[in-house]
């Protein structure tokens, strides 16, 4: 869940992406787990999910999810829209923590971008596209 303020607008980086609302100093909490807004599930609960709706809902669930550390993540606030960069991710993720922290200070009106790399497992679909 989302605990700054943010807004969505036209990302140079990809499609939608999500904006800082607000000034964000450096190591803010930007994001942490909360199960009343994010999805967690096992890859077997995950798979038994897919074979229970259309193959276009399950394709729209797939883009705003990740997996990490063999769970997969399901964001259901704007969160889903954060895109990636190697090069100028503003954002780290603490895995122990399950939150997200801004690596620098971040102005308002700045793209939130992290490094899908730096946490997703290595067989997550988004990691596989970005290797293709």
């Amino acid at each position: 869940m989302l605990i700054v303020k943010t807004y969505l607008d036209r990302s140079t980086i990809h499609g939608i992406g999500i904006f800082a609302g607000e000034q964000i100093a450096c190591d803010a909490p930007i994001w942490e787990f909360n199960p009343a807004v994010d999805l967690e599930f096992t890859v077997e609960q995950w798979l038994a999910m897919k074979k229970t709706i259309s193959p276009q809902s399950f394709n729209n669930l797939l883009r705003s999810s990740y997996k990490e550390n063999n769970r997969i993540y399901l964001c259901m606030d704007n969160a889903q829209f954060m895109n990636h960069s190697t090069e100028i991710a503003n954002i780290r993720q603490d895995e122990i923590r399950n939150t997200m922290h801004a690596k620098r200070t971040i102005q308002c009106g700045e793209e939130l971008l992290c490094d899908y790399f730096a946490y997703s497992d290595p067989d997550d679909l988004h990691l596989k596209s970005l290797n293709s």
